[in-house]
């Protein structure tokens, strides 16, 4: 038999199980995990907490395909973003965010911190590199440094703390969807899979909702 023949005896059921594969659930402990005894998040809407930090560079590439995904599913998911604390540095660096939060300017320049971090190299977890930084956005370094060491942020700080360790978190970026579900981005393997694992878990845990409402 030539090559021709084999290439069209063959060539169906190549595409039928490439399409099988591409069309195929996530699945448990490969594409996403499970918490154990965990509760539904409260709300309305389907929790999506990302767990991030500054310094993870799978964040920042991460980062545009998140938002655009979550922009198609503002009436069904709530996104949270909590910054990772650790140690040192990662608590510096949730500082800085809960800091841009407070002085309202965390939409425009959250991606410039990642940008100041990979691309520039800049060592943002050093309060003097921080304030250097913020003094080139046209934050007052004195109202920047304020902010910074005010009880709000170090209460923010201290909360975000207790969730990496509720839960508990060990990599960035998690997501963890509705306090069940969860995945990273070496689950999820390319930026293109983000969203089909998303709508999935956020699937399961809408009928995971259903399924308790019902018992109640």
């Amino acid at each position: 038999m030539s090559l021709v023949s084999l290439y069209r005896q063959w060539f169906p059921l190549i595409l039928l199980l490439v399409s099988e594969f591409a069309s195929a659930d996530p699945i448990l402990n490969e594409d996403y995990m499970q918490f154990e005894s965990r509760m539904t998040s409260p709300g309305e809407r389907i929790e999506l907490i990302e767990f991030f930090s500054y310094s993870c560079l799978g964040c920042y590439q991460l980062g545009a395909d998140l938002d655009h995904w979550y922009l198609g599913n503002l009436e069904r998911v709530d996104l949270v973003l909590v910054p990772i604390v650790n140690n040192r540095q990662s608590e510096s660096l949730a500082r800085l965010y809960y800091a841009l939060v407070a002085l309202d300017k965390l939409v425009n320049v959250h991606y410039d911190v990642f940008g100041a971090i990979h691309d520039e190299r800049q060592n943002l977890w050093e309060i003097d590199a921080q304030r250097n930084w913020a003094s080139e956005y046209d934050i007052d370094p004195e109202e920047f440094q304020r902010v910074l060491d005010s009880e709000w942020v170090s209460e923010r700080v201290d909360q975000a703390r207790e969730f990496t360790e509720r839960y508990p978190i060990s990599v960035t970026p998690t997501l963890v969807v509705d306090g069940v579900y969860w995945t990273t981005a070496s689950m999820v393997q390319s930026r293109s899979r983000l969203g089909p694992i998303l709508d999935f878990l956020v699937e399961k845990a809408t009928l995971r909702r259903e399924m308790l409402m019902e018992i109640k």
